[in-house]
This record gives C-alpha cells, sequence and structure tokens, in this order.
C-alpha cells in the first residue's frame, strides 16, 4: 500500500482528499483511526469471541457514531454485514470512501432512528453514551436501541462513570512519527465534562530534521496539519445506568471491564462496558 506525503496508511486512501486540502472532520477521522482504532478493532473481536461462546448469532451489525469504522472492518472480516451511523456528513463520505462494502446512515442526533432497521448486534463504543445530557434521554436511547433488535440481539456500550468525569481536570500530550496528540479535560464537577482531543498530523514526514511545532497556528509551513473535536460528556450514578437499561425490556445483562471480564463492583470502575440481550416473552 502507497504511504502519502502525510505519513498515514489508509485504506482506499487514492481518492481521499490529499495532504493540506483534508477538511476538519476528514482530518480528524484519519487522525483517529490512526491513534484510537486500535481500540475498536480489539473490542470487536471480544465481542465475536462473547458471541461465539454464549451461541449467540451474528449476522447484521450497527455501529452507532461508528467513528472512522475501525469496529465494522473486524465484523466485516468475519463475514457479517455491517451498517455504520454518524452525525457529520464528512465521516460519512470518508467511511463510504474506506469502506465500500458498508451502508452508511447519518443520524441527527443520537436518539434519531428513523432510517435504521434491524440488526442482530448493536454497538455504541468510546463513551458516545456520555454525550447524552439526561438520564431520560439515555432511557430514551436505551429503548430505541431494544426496538431495533431482533430476538436474542446483542446490545454493547461503553460509558465513563461518575466516579472517572466529575473531577477530570488533566492535559496529556504523546507523539509518534505521524502525529502528535493533545487530550485536554476540564470538568465542572458537578454534571458535565468537556474533553478536547487535538492532533498534529505529520504531513511531511521525509523532513527529519523538523523537531519544532508552532501549536498556536494550524498548519505550521505546511509540515503539521491541525485537527480536533471538542465533547460534552455528562455522568451519571451506575445505579442509574442500570435502571435505565432494564427497565428497557433486555432480560439479561452482563457488566464488564475492557476486557471482557465480568466485574462485580461497578463503583470502583472509571469505565464500565454492559452487555445487553433480548429476549422477547
Amino acid at each position: 500500500m502507497e504511504e502519502k506525503q502525510m505519513g498515514l496508511e489508509l485504506e482506499n486512501d487514492d481518492e481521499l482528499i490529499e495532504n493540506t486540502s483534508l477538511d476538519q472532520d476528514k482530518s480528524f477521522a484519519i487522525a483517529w483511526n490512526e491513534n484510537q482504532g486500535g481500540y475498536s478493532e480489539g473490542i470487536a473481536k471480544k465481542v465475536l469471541t462473547f458471541a461465539k461462546n454464549q451461541g449467540l448469532k451474528i449476522n447484521t451489525v450497527l455501529d452507532i457514531y461508528c467513528g472512522s469504522g475501525n469496529f465494522l472492518s473486524i465484523m466485516e472480516e468475519n463475514g457479517k454485514t455491517c451498517t455504520g451511523t454518524e452525525v457529520l456528513d464528512s465521516y460519512i463520505e470518508y467511511n463510504k470512501q474506506k469502506h465500500r462494502n458498508m451502508n452508511f446512515i447519518k443520524q441527527s442526533s443520537l436518539n434519531d432512528f428513523d432510517k435504521i432497521g434491524k440488526y442482530d448486534l448493536i454497538s455504541c463504543n468510546h463513551d458516545v453514551v456520555n454525550y447524552l445530557s439526561s438520564i431520560e434521554e439515555v432511557q430514551q436511547f436505551f429503548t430505541n436501541v431494544y426496538n431495533h433488535l431482533n430476538d436474542g440481539g446483542i446490545f454493547i456500550f461503553d460509558y465513563y462513570t461518575k466516579r472517572k468525569l466529575q473531577y477530570w481536570n488533566e492535559v496529556t500530550y504523546s507523539e509518534s512519527d505521524k502525529l502528535d496528540y493533545i487530550k485536554s479535560v476540564t470538568s465542572d464537577g458537578v454534571s458535565k465534562t468537556e474533553i478536547a482531543d487535538i492532533y498534529y498530523i505529520n504531513i511531511n514526514p521525509n523532513n527529519k530534521s523538523t523537531t519544532e511545532k508552532e501549536y498556536s497556528i494550524s498548519n505550521y509551513d505546511s509540515k503539521f496539519k491541525r485537527t480536533e473535536n471538542i465533547t460534552i460528556e455528562y455522568f451519571f450514578e451506575n445505579q442509574e445506568f442500570v435502571n435505565a437499561i432494564k427497565s428497557s425490556g433486555y432480560r439479561y445483562l452482563i457488566t464488564t471491564d475492557a476486557n471482557f471480564s465480568p466485574i462485580s463492583n461497578i463503583s470502583d470502575m472509571n469505565r464500565v462496558h454492559m452487555i445487553a440481550i433480548k429476549r422477547e416473552q
């Protein structure tokens, strides 16, 4: 596979907008894919193992707010029919070019299910559930997912706990040859936390002498492409999540860590993964 001048290896990238002409949202999708896509792939593999061990069939998959489509890539490799949703047209365009055999649907919000059919597996990863600003909206989302699952269908999601978000204030930084990453987190300590993910994509990797990065401007001397995304995440009590998922109709619920190992005390967790299974009466 040919590597572009900006230094990021992309599947089917020949038709993507090149180098500095990448728009903001596509640039972020590319950076996210490089930095965090492996996490989604790992979750997908664990879901497949879980379903196999439990004797649950998965033929059709929906990934809500699918990002750069890494979760779906693993599902497709394992013979599943895949659909993803996103809220931004540019993300959908990016995914359609990258994953040509998948279907992508635009949602106006997490609770917009007007164009969504029924599936054997619905996933919502990377603490997307925390985007909902009230537990009533969370309840509605869980119910919408339930109504779009086939009988015996699996719903998996994860969320940041109140323990993690309520007093999370920090700035972290990492760098690699392909991109640099800054994460800035500020919590109000009451109900919500602002998370800024900022990337500097190296669009001139052959210039080995470049050592300085001007972070106050978006594109320093045509060497780095700056792209960012800011989300507001809301936190709730763990029991509120449990009550909401149970009252939505799911008959089986498993709480796990990132390795899909069952956990007995979610109050000690910073992030919780939940697996809910639909069994109609």
